[in-house]
């Protein structure tokens, strides 16, 4: 791996033209979600977050908060995810973005999409100013990963879903705090400027407060000094003692605002997903995960919002494609200790890579799912900036300019396909997982929603004709399989069940709504929406009493209204009618007792005083009334 001065250039233009076909490519790509609604976990992060509505007055609940916590604390739960998650700085945003604008997507969506031109930026400027400066054809390898950074398919979950802002944020100040950590190291000490070394510990204290992930630069930033500024272990030691210091303090402050990280026992197994796999199916699964992530960034396609239970079923030692990733990753992992020890600077990409990777593969902390496309990101940059050096330094292409040119065309194009569409595909949650059901049939959380949002669907059709009416059964039909479907693999998925309760509610068979909202009540007694769902059923059954009342069967309406009373005993009409009900066949004793308790929900329930007064006088005698 040669080192020296720059070479012909592949693409010849100047640095402020690259910048501009950058920023294009970035607007280009992504101009089309701008019109999108909110999706995936924006409800729980922004529009449901009480911090984030409160504008301005809410930051402070939100520096001294788990991200989570106004979602917990709405649902009646505790923390879900181990060791928790402190990321205010998104969140700090949101809220100022709401005192500003309100709740309304688009300029959220512009935002990120100006978030994401800025981070490519940055990731040019980075690359081509610092990491790659002495590297032969160190521009064209910076320009072709910047470009390929932007373009790169996997990246639409983080534009596109607002709520990963927090991922752009953290990358982009993991590379302010590069640049200006390796401004301070590579300078004499004479020209050592204090600015350089406060603003490293600035962006690395905001990179921090954006996510976890940078806690790494305690292992990234000795291997930057190392083979980028080229220090001796005693200088490496020195120059990352600052941010050791700042890693110190990030987590007192974390540990007083969420407390001390820790597991939390969770039977819930979609946030636990190796809950039912034995310790070798778990290890063997998460490297399976390692080759995963592999091979989409090279063929990201399809794309899916989601990868957990049961879309991607354990693995075990047996499997050879288990063994392909240790190979795989065995070589990467020998490949980087080569060239650090001979202070390559490629080295660095390769350990970034590594290094970011593990920290969403459950092998560090338990980040409560197998994968994710946005969590994938961070370690996105380390395989580019390898991709491009293998395109650029190949002897097949340094000869042979309009290969580079026209390769680079045509991932563009289609990718630019890919981006668009998926783009498209992330405009609403109904978009998103009526699409994704087809890519990850198995996926528990996937099928769930999918059948919710059938079932929002089924809500929006206005059109009351026969072929209306068809739409809305079609619907709620389709949300019945996906939600069955998905209660079949997690027989405990309480939001499921709440689901088909709704579902046969709107088909008005409200038998079959009341038994899947009592076992979802048996498994999630606390569950802020059966507080709503069971005087709706009580109301399903008062209707079918009055329907049965129609054609004089007292009898039946008294059984529907009985079903009622057990939804909701404080609906004083299902008191009153049952009390009719009772009078109609003769039972005083039991209207009376109705009639009474509706009167003692409603006192001023003029019907419920005028039946009391139409029994007869020695039913009243014996109560006591006069």
């Amino acid at each position: 791996m040669e080192e020296g001065t720059i070479s012909t250039s592949v693409f010849n233009f100047s640095f402020k033209v690259k910048c501009i076909i950058l920023l294009a490519l970035g607007l280009v790509f992504y101009a089309d979600s701008i019109n999108n609604e909110y999706a995936l976990d924006d409800g729980i992060v922004i529009t449901k977050n009480e911090f984030v509505q409160q504008g301005f007055d809410g930051i402070k609940g939100i520096m001294s908060h788990d991200a989570y916590y106004s979602y917990y604390h709405q649902m009646n739960a505790n923390q879900m995810l181990a060791g928790g998650r402190y990321r205010p700085l998104s969140i700090v945003v949101f809220a100022i973005e709401h005192a500003f604008f309100g709740e309304d997507p688009l300029f959220r969506h512009a935002i990120s999409i100006l978030a994401y031109m800025a981070c490519i930026l940055v990731v040019f400027y980075f690359l081509n100013n610092h990491l790659l400066r002495n590297l032969k054809k160190g521009e064209d390898i910076a320009f072709l990963a910047s470009m390929l950074f932007a373009i790169h398919p996997m990246h639409t979950e983080v534009v596109a879903n607002v709520k990963s802002l927090d991922e752009m944020l953290s990358l982009m100040c993991i590379l302010f705090t590069f640049i200006f950590a390796l401004r301070y190291s590579e300078a004499e000490k004479e020209d050592r400027k204090g600015k350089d070394l406060y603003l490293g510990a600035l962006f690395f204290f905001l990179a921090l407060l954006a996510k976890e992930y940078a806690l790494t630069l305690i292992f990234l930033l000795p291997i930057l000094f190392y083979t980028v500024a080229k220090k001796e272990p005693i200088s490496v030691f020195t120059n990352t003692l600052p941010y050791l210091g700042v890693a110190v303090l990030y987590m007192l402050i974390r540990i007083k605002s969420v407390g001390v990280p820790h597991n939390v026992p969770s039977d819930e197994i979609l946030n636990n997903p190796y809950m039912l796999a034995t310790h070798s199916q778990k290890k063997a699964s998460e490297i399976y995960v390692l080759g995963k992530y592999l091979f989409m960034l090279f063929f990201p396609y399809p794309l899916s919002s989601d990868y957990s239970y049961n879309q991607l079923v354990y693995r075990n030692f047996a499997d050879p494609l288990v063994w392909l990733c240790i190979i795989s990753y065995g070589a990467i992992i020998y490949w980087g200790i080569k060239l650090l020890m001979q202070k390559k600077i490629l080295a660095f990409p390769i350990f970034f890579y590594l290094a970011n990777l593990a920290m969403v593969t459950n092998f560090v902390v338990d980040v409560g799912a197998t994968m994710g496309e946005r969590l994938a990101f961070h370690s996105s940059l380390g395989f580019i900036v390898l991709l491009a050096y293998a395109i650029i330094r190949s002897p097949e292409f340094a000869r042979k300019k309009e290969i580079v040119l026209s390769g680079s065309f045509i991932l563009i194009v289609l990718c630019g396909i890919e981006c668009t569409t998926r783009n498209l595909q992330w405009h609403s949650d109904v978009t998103l997982f009526t699409h994704d059901v087809n890519v990850v049939p198995n996926s528990v959380m996937v099928l769930g929603n999918a059948g919710a949002r059938y079932l929002d669907m089924a809500e929006a059709v206005k059109d009351t004709s026969k072929a209306g009416k068809a739409l809305v059964s079609e619907d709620i039909n389709k949300s019945i399989k996906y939600l069955r479907r998905s209660i079949e693999m997690h027989p405990t998925y309480t939001n499921s069940y709440l689901n088909l309760g709704i579902a046969f509610y709107k088909l008005e068979i409200p038998d079959s709504a009341k038994k899947y909202w009592e076992y979802a009540r048996k498994l999630y007694p606390d569950h802020p929406n059966l507080k709503q769902y069971f005087p709706l059923l009580a109301h399903s059954y008062l209707n079918q009493a009055m329907e049965d009342g129609k054609v004089n069967n007292a009898p039946a309406a008294i059984i529907a209204l009985k079903k009622g009373l057990m939804a909701d005993n404080t609906n004083p009409d299902l008191w009153y009618n049952i009390g009719g009900a009772y009078f109609t066949i003769k039972q005083w004793d039991s209207a009376r007792y109705a009639w009474n308790a509706a009167l003692q929900l409603k006192p001023d329930y003029d019907l419920a005083k005028k039946g009391l007064a139409a029994l007869p006088p020695q039913v009243n005698n014996v109560a006591g009334i006069k």
